[in-house]
């Protein structure tokens, strides 16, 4: 039987040369059936079961021997061999690459053969050295940088040991200070009790009590009398060979006339509150 002549579809002036004789065309869900026999559902034909697609519940595939021109990007990939990541170069290329190691970093599985590659700092064993140095961090803890912080000491007052570190702690102590040999003034202090100087007063020999310890001899009055010092004060005595009793003792005091000696006294003379007259020697009254 000769052919026919058929108009396309859509297109009533375009034809097409059909042989009779030919095979029947088959259809999808109606009489196209695969190896097995089973008439085959458009489902199958477009998301094949088995194989490596992982089952009906995978990604959808592509029959790539229904594509007449496949991707020289995907026959390139398809020809890659190895494990590692695929990577196109700037000449259209593809290559497998894998994660390097820098230094102080480890990875592992690098190539994702296995599993994800994790990534993470290498341990770093502690040198046992170091030196004081102030730092500042960024928002995620990096030290982005840093200088000196020597511990110094202020000259004469404070003196500082192995100020960074570097040798082992450092250590602070008060700087000896010479002696230079000259006192200000007498002063009364007070101490905290860190023994520092918190307060500092003028002070004299009024705020010793004397004694055994603490001998120190004051200026006698200068009244006119003469005087000597009699347990621990000031005494008012007559003069070696004779002398006049003076018209007037003060409180407290006495006016004493040695032994083998004699004084002259003109009346009235005033005894003062505890004053008196110690009499060894004798007394002459003039007019």
């Amino acid at each position: 039987m000769g052919k026919k002549r058929v108009p396309l579809h859509q297109n009533p002036r375009g034809f097409v040369d059909v042989d009779p004789d030919a095979t029947n065309g088959a259809q999808v869900g109606v009489n196209l059936r695969g190896p097995d026999g089973q008439i085959l559902t458009a489902a199958q034909v477009i998301n094949p079961t088995g194989g490596s697609s992982g089952g009906p519940s995978s990604i959808a595939s592509t029959i790539w021997k229904l594509i007449r021109e496949v991707p020289s990007n995907i026959q390139k990939l398809a020809a890659l061999i190895g494990a590692g990541f695929a990577a196109r170069q700037s000449n259209g290329d593809w290559a497998l690459r894998t994660l390097q190691e820098g230094t102080g970093i480890d990875i592992a599985n690098p190539d994702g053969d296995a599993g994800n590659p994790t990534i993470g700092l290498e341990d770093v064993a502690n040198s046992g050295t170091g030196t004081l140095l102030a730092v500042t961090r960024d928002g995620k803890g990096r030290v982005t940088g840093t200088r000196p912080a020597t511990i110094t000491g202020t000259a004469s007052q404070i003196g500082v040991a192995n100020g960074d570190a570097a040798a082992g702690l450092p250590t602070i102590s008060l700087a000896d200070l010479a002696n230079s040999g000259v006192g200000a003034a007498l002063v009364k202090i007070t101490r905290d009790t860190k023994g520092r100087v918190s307060g500092t007063q003028s002070a004299t020999t009024d705020d010793l009590p004397a004694g055994s310890t603490n001998k120190y001899f004051p200026e006698a009055p200068t009244d006119g009398q003469q005087y000597a010092r009699q347990s621990g004060a000031w005494t008012v005595v007559t003069a070696s060979g004779g002398g006049f009793v003076p018209y007037n003792i003060p409180d407290g005091q006495s006016f004493q006339v040695p032994l083998n000696q004699q004084a002259l006294f003109t009346l009235p003379i005033n005894l003062g509150d505890g004053s008196s007259i110690v009499l060894d020697g004798a007394l002459v009254e003039v007019s």
